[in-house]
């Protein structure tokens, strides 16, 4: 089992703490010191069945036999973590996850148990493992209990030979273990689905669940990368959530194949973040990155396809020749996934680099309150009242030949106008104008409005002759 499926949400340690769900209302210190309690004996269980099936963590123990006791695991747990009953709850809960995942995990205890935020800090300060031996065997005794179990517990003497029953204890199946993670009632992947964009968040909530015993809602992935390529593309995803687990995260030589310029060649980058964006996964970095125009500065951000990086391996912050240097990219918040998140909010295109600029278009009133007034486009997408505010959007332009502008909007007196922030030179801009076909007109910027000029021309040219 993976890291991912042991994500940590407050429903979850609900799960391996039935009890909270008796005492989240607590209306005295006594009962709120109680609730404590139970929350924290909840992440006791949860880091003790990842060091049991979590193989990606770096507590995770195996046994010689199937049998264990609590005293074997707690000695290689020892040996993993030398400091394990000095580590605050916060450092065994979140490090391994994104960085969402605490204020989401905090506000959820907020919502849910009226936590103050001094509770929460005390909570979070908690070192949760300075436990007498007997608190551990009973953190496993009770996972033995759990309904279904999610370790099973078995007598290896018999009181009838006159001596106290031992137990010892047996790891499940993995299979076992995701089906009653997957399936408890109180777990519907809040939090997870924050990494969803563009509010899909939402509608992907249905995936989670069934109605009557059937799945109602399916989701057609429209992914353009030809099939053998799809397994190399998920090798180099877990290869680069190893490398984000290192901290602080080391830059990486990967070879690229650039199909813009139809060469392949080799990058030293700053590897940030994955985003899936309309049908291919890319992977957002900082660093050396292909040449497509002669002024282009060598250094510098690039979204690179995933499956056209043919090798990437990690380099260390002290190898020679690196184009950056680790105190020019670790201490600063440009280089985060919040960063580019907030880039993209910014102006629409997914070439968050790109310089940005505003265009006006122009769309026939019925198509627009038909088919783009219910809909949304972009947090910068925005209907000008009627005409004559589009006239003053252009005249605070002070554009040379403005006059000719107005003439053309005069025109069109019905039509509905559209300002959108974007990125130039994106050509999920350019697509997206040209999905509206005869639909939409680029009034301005002049540059955009020639290109779509000239793609609609030579598109012409080739329907010039009847074929009938």
């Amino acid at each position: 089992m993976t890291t991912d499926q042991f994500f940590p949400t407050v429903q979850r340690l609900e799960k391996l703490v039935p009890e909270l769900l008796q005492v989240s209302n607590h209306t005295s210190p006594k009962a709120k010191a109680n609730c404590l309690m139970l929350l924290t004996s909840g992440v006791r269980r949860w880091v003790i069945l990842r060091s049991l099936y979590d193989s990606e963590c770096d507590f995770f123990i195996e046994f010689d036999s199937d049998l264990f006791n609590c005293a074997e695991w707690l000695n290689q747990f020892q040996s993993r973590r030398p400091n394990y009953k000095n580590c605050p709850l916060s450092a065994w809960l979140f490090p391994d996850y994104p960085d969402w995942v605490k204020p989401k995990f905090i506000a959820t205890l907020k919502s849910r148990y009226k936590f103050t935020d001094q509770d929460i800090r005390d909570f979070l300060d908690m070192p949760i493992f300075s436990v007498t031996d007997r608190t551990f065997r009973n953190q496993f005794t009770q996972l033995s209990k759990l309904k279904p179990p999610l370790i099973e517990r078995q007598v290896i003497n018999s009181q009838s030979q006159g001596k106290k029953p031992l137990h010892k204890f047996r790891k499940l199946s993995p299979a076992a273990i995701l089906e009653s993670l997957a399936t408890e009632s109180n777990f519907n992947l809040d939090g997870i689905l924050e990494f969803f964009t563009n509010e899909v968040s939402t509608i992907a909530e249905l995936l989670t669940t069934k109605i009557n015993g059937k799945q109602r809602l399916f989701i057609h992935h429209d992914y353009v990368v030809n099939e053998e390529l799809r397994e190399a593309s998920a090798d180099s995803a877990d290869h680069l959530k190893k490398i984000w687990k290192i901290d602080p995260t080391p830059p990486i030589q990967i070879t690229y194949h650039s199909a813009f310029l139809n060469q392949t060649k080799t990058y030293i980058i700053y590897p940030v973040c994955l985003y899936f964006y309309q049908r291919a996964y890319y992977l957002c970095a900082f660093g050396e990155r292909p040449q497509r125009t002669e002024n282009q500065g060598q250094l510098g951000w690039y979204n690179y396809r995933l499956e056209r990086i043919t090798k990437l391996k990690p380099l260390s912050w002290q190898s020679e020749k690196l184009p950056f240097s680790k105190s020019e990219i670790i201490p600063h918040r440009q280089y985060s996934p919040d960063y580019i998140q907030a880039e993209l909010d910014s102006a629409y295109g997914f070439d968050f680099y790109e310089p940005a600029a505003v265009m006006l278009l122009r769309f026939e009133a019925d198509f627009a309150q038909r088919y783009i007034d219910p809909s949304f486009r972009h947090s910068t997408f925005n209907k000008l009242e009627n005409k004559q505010a589009a006239i003053a959007w252009i005249k605070s332009l002070k554009l040379a030949n403005q006059r000719q502008y107005l003439t053309h909007l005069k025109q069109f007196p019905n039509s509905a106008y559209y300002t959108l922030r974007y990125r130039q030179n994106d050509n999920n801009v350019i697509m997206r104008i040209r999905a509206w076909g005869s639909n939409v007109e680029v009034i301005l910027p002049s540059q955009l409005r020639q290109r779509i000029r000239q793609d609609s021309w030579q598109t012409g040219q080739l329907y010039h002759d009847s074929l009938d």
